[in-house]
């Protein structure tokens, strides 16, 4: 009788096992569909976990790095955030006499609307000198005491009047928020994917972090690279072939964070203490011949100064070609591949109006988002724009046969002296978490490693963000975002053999204050291309 129970009793325990094994199983599997988009791209197969490891560990470095310098602040009232009227600049140890080549320091001290000193910074200022007569302007490098106090160092580059200008872009408060609000969702951006078949078509919700369980996903191992789109029913996830995306306009942030992000509030000018400086030549051997601009230099700023609409780089001499046939004697025989955004779909246009021999081919796209290629048989100049891949915003439908991000068709370049790679991203990544950038700019700094190891002497430049209207939606296109990106590219593309053109600089310094500039600007991005390539 004892053993019948025992049997009995340990029978039951071995059902009780099963039973709770397989409920195991289900809800592990379960859960484990619910996996994060983020989460997925650490969990690579086929053996590449510690590359994915290795990847998200750089990448959580760089943000930490980022993120140290980022404010982190609540207030209860917007007297208590930092005033443009109530904040003071004023000269750092003044002189009696100013020479050109001379470092010029000014303070800032930053104080709220009750007229209280502040204690910490974060403010995202921006600083510039300037002289209306000759038309010139530069830009001043800001550091932040983390106390309230700021230092701006600006190089006084021209003869003549110099009027220092400041102004207070985001206050501390501001700038918390926006950095908080930008990592913390992807709502900024809404995508629909097409997928057709033969005899009919669909539309699905796409992104980069979908909650729903039946997903496509169209994912880039190697570069950890990922999107999804909500399968259709009865349609393969290889049938997806358009995509557009527009932004959302919603928001974050509360009532009072947002008070400060209206018009009214941005780009402040700080009221100086002191008047415009009169600066002089003091040694005549001041303007002695600079070398050439050439790769390797390094990414600073300030980076040089605008006179009279035209570019003078700080370290090296720019050429510029007024005459269109010195502009086609330098792209004669070259191959040139430009990938990135709007401004540089700019260059573009701008070689489509100057080289009246180049001829655009039909590419059967549409939309100024279309591949452009153009070629000049008779001096066998070839031309080719694409946009950087996505994240990137497309009102209309765009085809997704071609949709590559910039490392990948780096890798399909050969290369050789007579290629040309030039590229930009930014703008279109303000609208998404930071890492997502900081990830695309890793990829392609390997990319361009690989390049220069099968093809050293490839030309390769790097086009920096220009600064916007900052006229409206500030929670996803600020120019504080494109900010952090500069201050990423520094980071990551140091010490690459490649030639930076720093548009961040450049359009600071034109006081710009729009996206896509006039074309007397994008002449002299050109002819910072044209100095570099052109022997």
């Amino acid at each position: 009788m004892g053993k019948m129970k025992f049997f009995l009793t340990y029978k039951c325990y071995m059902i009780s096992v099963a039973v709770f094994c397989v409920l195991f199983s289900i809800i592990y599997h379960q859960n484990f569909k619910k996996t994060t988009a983020r989460e997925k791209t650490i969990a690579v197969s086929h053996g590449s976990t510690e590359k994915a490891s290795k990847m998200q560990m750089r990448i959580k470095e760089i943000f930490n790095q980022v993120d140290q310098r980022m404010p982190k602040v609540t207030f209860s009232h917007q007297d208590n955030t930092t005033s443009a009227k109530h904040s003071k600049v004023f000269l750092k140890n003044p002189t009696k006499r100013y020479c050109v080549g001379d470092l010029l320091t000014v303070q800032v001290d930053a104080y709220d609307y009750l007229g209280k000193r502040k204690s910490y910074g974060g403010d995202y200022l921006r600083a510039r000198i300037s002289n209306s007569d000759i038309r010139s302007g530069a830009s001043g490098r800001i550091k932040d005491f983390s106390n309230g106090t700021y230092d701006i160092y600006f190089t006084l580059f021209w003869e003549g009047k110099v009027v220092v200008t400041v102004s207070l872009m985001h206050p501390s408060e501001g700038v918390s928020a926006l950095w908080r609000s930008r990592n913390s969702w992807y709502g900024n951006v809404d995508y629909l994917g097409k997928f057709t078949s033969p005899d009919k078509q669909v539309e699905t919700k796409c992104g980069f972090d979908l909650k729903e369980k039946d997903l496509c996903e169209y994912k880039d191992e190697r570069d950890e690279e990922y999107f999804y789109c909500v399968k259709p029913r009865n349609f393969s996830c290889d049938s997806y072939t358009e995509f557009k995306s527009w932004k959302t306009l919603r928001s974050q942030l509360s009532t009072l964070e947002n008070s400060l992000l209206v018009r009214s509030n941005v780009r402040r000018e700080i009221p100086n203490n002191f008047e415009a400086l009169n600066v002089f030549h003091c040694n005549s051997s001041s303007s002695e011949t600079k070398e050439k601009c050439k790769t390797g230099m390094k990414l600073e700023y300030p980076s040089g100064y605008v006179m009279k609409e035209i570019w003078y780089p700080k370290l090296c001499s720019m050429k510029t070609y007024h005459n269109m046939e010195e502009l086609n004697t330098c792209m004669k025989g070259k191959f040139f591949y430009l990938f990135g955004d709007s401004t540089m779909h700019q260059w573009m246009t701008y070689f489509e109006n100057n080289i009246k021999t180049l001829r655009l081919l039909n590419v059967y796209e549409e939309g100024w988002a279309q591949k452009h290629l153009g070629v000049d048989i008779e001096r066998n100049i070839h031309v080719l724009w694409k946009r950087h891949g996505r994240p990137f915003i497309n009102l209309v439908f765009v085809s997704n046969r071609e949709e590559r991000s910039i490392p990948r068709e780096i890798d399909l370049i050969g290369g050789n002296q007579y290629t040309v790679i030039a590229l930009n991203i930014g703008v279109h990544f303000r609208l998404f978490p930071v890492h997502h950038f900081i990830r695309r700019l890793l990829n392609i700094r390997r990319a361009l490693e690989r390049l220069f190891l099968r093809s050293p002497e490839t030309k390769v430049i790097i086009k920096t963000e220009n600064t916007s209207e900052m006229g409206n939606e500030y929670e996803g296109m600020s120019d504080f975002h494109a900010s952090v990106h500069f201050l990423i590219m520094e980071i990551v593309l140091k010490d690459l053999n490649v030639g930076f053109i720093n548009g961040w600089d450049m359009t600071t310094a034109w006081n710009t204050n729009a996206i896509h500039p006039a074309e007397h600007y994008v002449r002299n991005e050109v002819n910072m291309l044209m100095t570099y390539i052109c022997i």
